[in-house]
């Protein structure tokens, strides 16, 4: 197998870890048969969780390289039957280095259409800033006020 594989290998290995030095654990071997379209209907997340746990060193969570190319020909024999490890090593070189998906918010109606906003939002609310002095008796004052809560008597914009 070319170097080629080696560096696809680093690449899912580091993914997320620059520091590491070359072990995949579960979840980065999942990511690799997923990135490289090796999973899928014939290949599930539990085939490739068992074959994971079948092809480590007993007592141990993580795996090196060469037993990574140990798992190339059970890939292979699985998605595409006996022999075919040639196809399948094609199929990653071509789908090749890990990808990073981030999560996509959905629109949301009262977050992003500004005519539903209601209260505080839609018409703002007292400033603080306004260089009028806030004392106890107007905070206190109770009487008729704006949409943006500031009392008429001391509504300095008028």
């Amino acid at each position: 197998m070319p170097t080629e594989l080696k560096d696809i290998y680093m690449s899912f290995c580091k993914f997320g870890d620059p520091s590491n030095k070359g072990t995949m654990t579960g979840a980065k071997f999942f990511k690799f048969c997923k990135d490289c379209k090796i999973a899928d209907s014939k290949i599930t997340r539990t085939d490739i969780d068992m074959l994971f746990a079948k092809i480590k060193v007993k007592g141990t969570r993580t795996i090196t390289f060469s037993i990574f190319k140990s798992a190339i020909p059970q890939l292979a024999a699985k998605k595409y039957g006996p022999g075919s490890e040639e196809k399948l090593t094609d199929l990653i070189k071509k789908n090749g280095f890990s990808k990073s998906s981030g999560t996509k918010a959905k629109a949301t109606r009262f977050h992003d259409d500004k005519s539903q906003y209601t209260g505080v939002y839609k018409n703002g609310g007292p400033s603080s800033v306004s260089g009028h002095k806030i004392t106890l008796s107007k905070m206190m004052d109770r009487s008729k006020a704006n949409v943006r809560g500031v009392n008429y008597r001391y509504d300095h914009n008028k």
